[in-house]
């Protein structure tokens, strides 16, 4: 199953909740995490798999005067929409290696977080992708990515991973290694008014390392000027020559 099925069949309607912590704690962390990043007030940013916007409303919070979020399931964008009381992000339903339809004119900053590309069909996808998003910078605007190295891959019980849960919702992952790609599982059982319903759905994500990420940042003349982990997420930011 593509990624985009997994989302809407199973995924997005509980993409929010996973993250165990209200909204706007989970917007304030994400701030903190960009500030640490590199960043700080620009004109225009693009957030590429936006989700429901955690990362679009930091920018905003952040002096962002105009901020577009992508993604693909109308679902994420709608759940945005909702929270964006003052209308200050354009929802964009793309799919994020069509940068000449997301970037029209060059941008201060574009953002791929929270796992996105590891989404992405491979390797050459992510280098395609990040040539793309060079030519859309300004001169001096900023890359920052981040994702999970699934190059090394739990094994045996360590493959089932806990989620999320509370009264109405019990949800976990396992993850199965293939060669090129971790087929991740995702299983969530839900408390209906005839009893608990199960609902599961499958999708690959890539192997991706720093390493990958930087060579392809350094053959489209970009510079990596922060690199840290967070949470097991590598954080990565790169900044195009002035």
């Amino acid at each position: 199953m593509s990624y985009e099925d997994h989302y809407e069949t199973l995924l997005a309607e509980h993409y929010t909740w996973m993250f165990r912590i209200p909204f706007d704690e989970k917007v304030a962390e994400q701030r903190a995490l960009l500030e640490c990043a590199g960043l700080s007030q620009g004109q225009t940013a693009m957030d590429l798999g936006a989700g429901s916007g955690f990362q679009s409303m930091a920018l905003v919070q952040m002096g962002f005067e105009q901020v577009t979020a992508v993604d693909t399931s109308p679902h994420l964008l709608k759940e945005l929409q909702q929270r964006d009381h003052g209308d200050r992000i354009t929802c964009l339903r793309e799919d994020i290696r069509n940068v000449s339809v997301i970037i029209s004119v060059p941008v201060d900053v574009a953002l791929c977080m929270g796992d996105t590309l590891t989404h992405l069909g491979s390797l050459k996808e992510v280098e395609d992708l990040i040539a793309d998003l060079a030519d859309g910078l300004k001169p001096g605007g900023k890359l920052v990515f981040s994702w999970r190295d699934l190059s090394t891959v739990p094994t045996g019980v360590d493959r089932f991973i806990p989620v999320n849960s509370d009264k109405d919702r019990i949800m976990m992952c396992f993850l199965e290694d293939h060669e090129q790609h971790v087929m991740v599982h995702d299983v969530i059982h839900v408390r209906t008014k005839d009893g608990w319903q199960l609902k599961r759905s499958a999708y690959p994500k890539i192997k991706l390392s720093a390493d990958d990420v930087r060579r392809a940042f350094a053959a489209h003349g970009l510079e990596v000027v922060s690199e840290h982990v967070e949470r097991g997420m590598i954080v990565m930011t790169a900044q195009k020559a002035l």
